[in-house]
């Protein structure tokens, strides 16, 4: 979809051209779409977000010669988990098209530096701004421990872990599995809920069939309200292979969380941020995160330092947005 700011408010238009697989045909099209509407609407500043929209987009701005052009990264399409030649593909595209954009934002450091590694940019064009949440509401709601957890078939009587993702490769939701077993082996009184949904949902469930953990191992997929699952359970546990800066660690740990994450860019920035990096675990390291885990539930958790979780407030996040945006229409008009 393409979201255009006016007097009015904001006017959203949906395009069946823009679909997330590639495909030439549909993406040319989208792209002098993109273009015609930029022109036809004479829109002076294109913000785009995502790998594939970014470069449609970004595309489309050039060609329309789109006075400034801004780029949101949320993590690269390019990670150390590819194919060799994908990998080098996806590097020189995001060079290419890191040349047609005035500002790169960036929603961690761990992902500006890993850009700047890659060259996809110059560090002028970088800045930082975080993914926004609403904190207070992190912070502030309020649950039913017992009637939620029995929703979903779980006992408010036992230490629960919890993550929530999609079933992709990125979230290694096999690794969640993994270390749910190996913890449940050695303490019979705790609990794994996986909240979140995706093609390998059968794959997930066969495992959990297999090491005969079903009835302490719930995927209960995508739900409503974050805010009521953060609350409920008592430790949230991000197995992901490689991220940008995952909103999930930061909503955890609003919610009042201790958290146990992969040692992988964006979790590793996050979780020295608040001091908790001693919880982080090398990815496919099973046994640690499973020792982690079993310490933090028989001892406590250390309680998170959290003087910067303002960087990610929803306010704050428009108000660093509107500085950029603010000084690029100075220098447009």
């Amino acid at each position: 979809y393409a979201m255009q700011l006016t007097k009015k408010g904001v006017k959203v238009n949906l395009w069946t051209e823009i679909k997330h697989p590639i495909n030439i045909f549909f993406d040319v099209i989208a792209v002098y779409k993109l273009r015609d509407y930029f022109i036809k609407n004479n829109i002076d500043i294109v913000h785009t977000h995502s790998s594939k929209a970014g470069i449609l987009g970004r595309k489309a701005a050039f060609i329309a010669r789109t006075k400034k052009v801004m780029h949101t990264i949320h993590g690269f399409p390019f990670h150390e988990h590819q194919n060799p030649f994908i990998h080098s593909v996806y590097v020189l595209i995001e060079k290419i098209f890191a040349g047609m954009t005035n500002k790169l934002i960036a929603v961690g450091y761990d992902v500006m530096e890993y850009g700047l590694n890659k060259g996809v940019g110059s560090r002028d064009k970088y800045v930082v701004i975080r993914p926004g949440i609403n904190v207070n509401s992190f912070k502030n709601t309020k649950v039913d421990r017992k009637k939620y957890l029995k929703k979903y078939g779980l006992n408010q009587d036992l230490f629960t872990v919890g993550m929530v993702g999609n079933l992709k490769k990125q979230k290694n939701p096999y690794g969640f599995v993994k270390i749910a077993k190996a913890v449940i082996d050695e303490t019979k009184d705790v609990q794994f809920v996986f909240a979140g949904d995706g093609k390998n949902a059968d794959k997930i469930n066969k495992m959990l069939d297999k090491y005969k953990i079903s009835d302490k191992v719930k995927f209960i997929g995508w739900i409503d309200e974050p805010e009521k699952f953060f609350k409920s359970i008592d430790l949230f546990l991000l197995t992901s292979l490689w991220e940008g800066l995952p909103c999930t660690l930061v909503q955890a740990v609003c919610a009042g969380n201790c958290c146990v994450a992969t040692d992988v860019g964006g979790n590793r920035e996050f979780m020295k941020d608040i001091g908790l990096r001693q919880y982080l675990f090398e990815p496919e390291d099973y046994e640690t995160a499973k020792e982690l885990i079993i310490k933090i539930k028989k001892y406590g958790q250390k309680k998170p330092d959290t003087k910067k979780i303002y960087e990610y407030d929803l306010k704050y996040v428009l108000k660093e947005h509107k500085k950029i945006y603010l000084n690029d229409v100075n220098q447009i008009h």
